[in-house]
């Protein structure tokens, strides 16, 4: 049997010439088409990026004025319908040169409170200073005043921020052979001079921490602690943070008795504190940190109201329980009652 192909007519040179054409036509609107494809991928790819970019930097700008866990996740838009005011203080544009100026002041407002002789000449370099002086002369009554230990070696770092509506000045300056030393300047609304916030300074206790952790005085007082997360002592429903007070401002001292306080993940006191810690981690070297000589990197600073049991147990323990969280860092707008 002879082969079909064999009998086929011989095309003529015009069909193979249509044939051609038409083949190349369609490997154009092919080639095309492919283009085309290609240059949607792209475009497709960088409008995804882009978009995944911005919705990145808006959820980090989200985080610091109403965060919540959705958005560092980045459920941004469904988080939207719960705010909650989670956040840390955003900095504070001053010009160059003013800044300048406004660091040379902090620095002399610093020696000068240093170097003052007693507690009332003290207090005329401090923010809000005739509230602030009854508090003075109680705590110096059993604390050393500070002074200026060793030669200061000039600032190590120096940052503006707004705290509660209020321009605030941190200053950190190193010393020869002491820790450095902390300092907030709260600008005055009235004068529109900077004035030491004692409070944040002095990192001032209403009561003393050793006494009311052994049972001692009141069972109930605000403290300035860090708090510390302890996920060993943790379960699936509570967040466990250890508390330590720190000890006076240029020293490395800290609290030998840190008592523990649970705190229900679900409750809005810990759905804040996840937030917070979350929000500290990522701005590590953030000016928020400025004031931080000798913190940890999971140590968060926190002003709370703290509760005691009545009775210790068998062990002789005390049992405590985080009422409220006062405010963020260890400033002193508020006095303590």
């Amino acid at each position: 049997m002879s082969d079909l192909s064999e009998n086929r007519p011989p095309l003529s040179p015009s069909a193979r010439g249509n044939g051609g054409k038409a083949g190349g036509a369609l490997g154009r609107i092919l080639s095309v088409i492919f283009f085309m494809m290609a240059l949607g991928l792209f475009f497709g790819g960088l409008f995804f990026w882009l978009q995944k970019r911005q919705a990145a930097r808006d959820s980090g700008a989200a985080a610091r004025i109403c965060a919540t866990p959705e958005m560092l996740s980045g459920g941004l838009q469904a988080a939207l319908k719960d705010k909650v005011d989670y956040s840390f203080w955003p900095p504070l544009y001053i010009p160059p040169m003013e800044r300048q100026d406004l660091l040379k002041n902090c620095l002399v407002e610093a020696q000068k409170y240093l170097s003052a002789s007693d507690v009332v000449q003290k207090s005329s370099f401090v923010w809000n200073s005739l509230k602030s002086l009854p508090l003075m002369v109680r705590h110096y009554a059993v604390s050393p005043p500070e002074v200026i230990a060793s030669k200061p070696t000039g600032p190590k770092s120096f940052a503006v921020l707004e705290v509660e509506g209020i321009p605030c000045a941190q200053l950190l300056i190193g010393f020869e052979r002491t820790p450095d030393m902390e300092f907030c300047f709260f600008k005055d609304e009235q004068d529109g001079s900077w004035k030491l916030d004692w409070q944040q300074f002095a990192r001032y206790q209403p009561v003393d921490w050793e006494d009311f952790v052994r049972g001692k005085g009141e069972d109930i007082a605000e403290f300035r602690v860090w708090m510390v997360r302890d996920r060993v002592s943790e379960n699936k429903d509570d967040y466990a943070f250890k508390l330590i007070a720190p000890g006076m401002n240029g020293s490395e001292e800290r609290s030998i008795a840190r008592p523990m306080v649970h705190v229900p993940r679900k409750s809005e006191m810990g759905k804040r504190l996840f937030m917070l810690f979350r929000i500290n981690e990522e701005m590590e070297h953030s000016p928020y940190r400025v004031l931080n000589a000798n913190d940890g990197l999971e140590m968060l600073r926190m002003r709370v109201l703290l509760s005691r049991s009545k009775e210790p147990n068998r062990k002789g323990e005390y049992s405590f329980t985080l009422v409220k969280l006062i405010g963020e860092g260890w400033y002193g707008l508020s006095f303590p009652e």
